[in-house]
This record gives structure tokens, sequence and C-alpha cells, in this order.
């Protein structure tokens, strides 16, 4: 007995000393498995919390490259399968392994278990929402998206692309409309997004038609994304709705609240044009060695002949002569007119119009030349006189 106890009090040190190493390396290992994930496990190679951050780190750094979240998960794949065996929980792990599974059923057997574990996981509930779309479940995907930004709303440039593809969906606009009411902050910046988007366009028209967005940026947006691709009449049709009782084709109003359907005015160091302090002119403002056009914006087409009228009381001829007036179809490159202001007359006549030219662009260009004066002047009035 007198041997024994002293061989037990040995083992029980040796295993104290033994358990105590162990625990402050997993100690180091857990301090340093979001700072430092290689140290964490190289300290403690049993930490799955660091598998699990290198399997993240892995996944976004792949992800960017690729612009595939499916190729960074599975890139990321032996690094989270690592960290899920020795760490059962661990949700993004979970997520990466559900996004590398090629198969939609078994998939789905992992996300169902994994949210059996842990729902609140933004990049897990990013995971499910990919699967509501691919399922067609646009309501269910709509409401995930809603939950995670709440929690993690700068989160939105991930997921973002993601609900694209739900929202281009026909019929999509309903859903939407329930729940982009602006209680949340990632509404607003959703709609700025979809705005730019062009095969969300025509349900983010529909969508402005059947509420306001109470956000002048994106009405703004809406307009120049629908003009660019083409969809000149919805963009038109929206701007008098936008606009309301201040929507004209009187080009002769200098507004710019929304182009192009009201002016667009350039504002360039050197190049600018703006209303003068009255509101009933154009100032325009060109220094020596610059030009380009100054002032543009979309009307209907009028009915031909016509011709387009430039009232001003300039004097100059120099400036007569390094100030024209634009005029071509909407979308279209050739020029129907192109003439200084020497040239007016009695107004620019136009005798007609290409086939399927619904509306026409009126710009203004200027130009100082080098060596020359700076071009200050003003031009009160653009009108369109009927033949």
């Amino acid at each position: 007995m007198k041997v024994a106890r002293p061989v037990r009090l040995g083992v029980a040190i040796t295993l104290g000393l033994v358990l105590a190493a162990v625990l402050g390396a997993q100690s180091a290992g857990i301090a340093l498995t979001k700072k430092a994930p290689d140290t964490a496990i190289a300290a403690f190679p049993l930490n799955g919390l660091a598998y699990e951050n290198i399997a993240s780190a892995v996944f976004l750094a792949t992800t960017e490259a690729t612009g595939s979240p499916e190729e960074g998960a599975k890139a990321a794949r032996p690094w989270a399968l690592e960290a899920y065996r020795l760490e059962p929980l661990v949700p993004k792990a979970h997520a990466i392994l559900a996004l590398a599974e090629d198969d939609p059923e078994k998939r789905r057997q992992i996300l169902d278990a994994a949210l059996a574990l842990n729902r609140r996981e933004p990049r897990l509930q990013a995971v499910v929402l990919q699967q509501q779309v691919a399922d067609a479940d646009y309501p269910a995907a709509i409401a995930s998206l809603d939950r995670i930004l709440r929690v993690k709303p700068s989160q939105y440039n991930e997921l973002f692309p993601v609900l694209i593809n739900v929202f281009a969906q026909e019929g999509a606009t309903d859903e939407f409309a329930k729940i982009l009411d602006g209680s949340s902050e990632w509404h607003g910046r959703f709609f700025r997004f979809a705005a730019s988007q062009p095969s969300a366009l025509r349900n983010m028209a529909e969508l402005r038609r059947k509420m306001s967005f109470d956000d002048e940026v994106t009405d703004r947006a809406l307009l120049r994304s629908l003009v660019r691709e083409g969809d000149v009449a919805t963009a038109y049709s929206l701007y008098q709705q936008i606009a309301g009782a201040d929507a004209t084709d009187a080009v002769g109003a200098w507004s710019s609240d929304y182009p192009p359907f009201d002016w667009s005015l350039t504002d360039d160091a050197g190049l600018r044009a703006q209303p003068s302090l009255s509101g009933k002119g154009l100032e325009i403002s060109v220094k020596p060695g610059k030009g380009g056009v100054v002032a543009r914006r979309l009307i209907r087409a009028p009915a031909t002949p016509f011709a387009i009228a430039v009232d001003h009381t300039i004097e100059r001829q120099q400036a007569l002569q390094d100030i024209d007036i634009t005029v071509r179809c909407a979308g279209q490159s050739d020029e129907i007119l192109n003439a200084n202001l020497v040239r007016q007359n009695d107004g620019y006549r136009i005798d007609s119009l290409p086939d399927e030219c619904n509306f026409i662009e009126i710009g203004l260009e200027a130009r100082a030349w080098s060596g020359r004066s700076a071009v200050n002047e003003e031009i009160e009035a653009i009108r369109v006189v009927r033949r």
C-alpha cells in the first residue's frame, strides 16, 4: 500500500499536468480561432471552430474570385467537413456543406438538419434562401431575406443578386409589395439595386405603378435604366405618374427633376448649364478648350412637319456659331438636325421623322475654342412650332 499510493499520486499529477496542458492549448485555440485560425489549429488540432473559420475564409475568397458561391463552397468543403467532424454543431460549416452539395435532395436534408440546430446563422439562412429560389417558393424566399437582413443588414451586397432572381419572376411584385413597405433599411437599398438591373426593370416598373418608393434617386435611376434598355414608352408613362402635374413636353421649361424626360444638365469643370435665377432661362458656361453636350431631354415626337425654335438674345457672332441645336430619335445615333444658332432664321424645320420614331431627343451643344473667349450665354426657351 505504501508503494501503490505514491504511484497513484504520480499518475494523478501526470494526468493533471496533461489535462492542464490540453485545456491551456484549447483555451489558446479558442482565443485565436477568429483572429488566427491557422495558429489556433496548430495550438489545438481538435479545434473545430478554427477549421470552420478557415472554411469560411476560403469560401469568401473563392466566391469573390469566381463570382460563384457554389465554387466557393466546393473549395471550402474539406475544411468544412473537418470542422463538422470535430464540432458537429458549427452552423457555417453546415451552410458550406449544403451549398457544395449538387444533389437537391441531399442539400435539402443537410439544410433541414442544420436548421434544427441553428436558425439565426446568416450564411445558413442565405443557403436556405437559395434553395427557396430554386424551389420557386417566392413568398418564403422573400420572408427569409427579410429575416436575414433585419439581423445582418450588411449582407445586402451578397444577397441582393440572389433576390433579383426572385423579383424578376412574373407575378412576383404582389409578394414584394406586401413586404417592402419601408419598415426596414434594406428595402430602400434593394429598390436602388433593382433599378439598375436589366432583368428586374419590367417588375420594377410594375411595382412602381402600385406603390411609391419614397425615393427620388430610385425613381430617376429607374427612368434612366428603362430608357437605356430601349423601353422608352414604359419610362414615359412612369414619368407622367411620378412627376404628376409637372410632367410636360414643353421643352422651354428648364426643370431637371426627372431626366431624361426633364432636362439632363451638364455640370462639369469648364462645361456647365444651369437654370437662371429667375428659372426662365438656361445659362450656358464653357471655358476655352472645352465643349460638348450641355443639355438634353426626350419628348414625344410631334406630328410632322414641325420646327424647333431657340429663343435667345445672343448678339456675339462667335457664340452663335459655337452653340448647336441637335435632334435625333430616341436611342439612335444618327442626327435628324444639327445646326448652329446662326442658321436658325424662324426655326429649324423638320418635315418627316423615321418610322417608329415615337420620341425625339433635343440637345444643346456648346464649345469654346482654345485661344478664344469663354462662352457665357443664356437661352431663353426652346419651342416646338407646328407647321
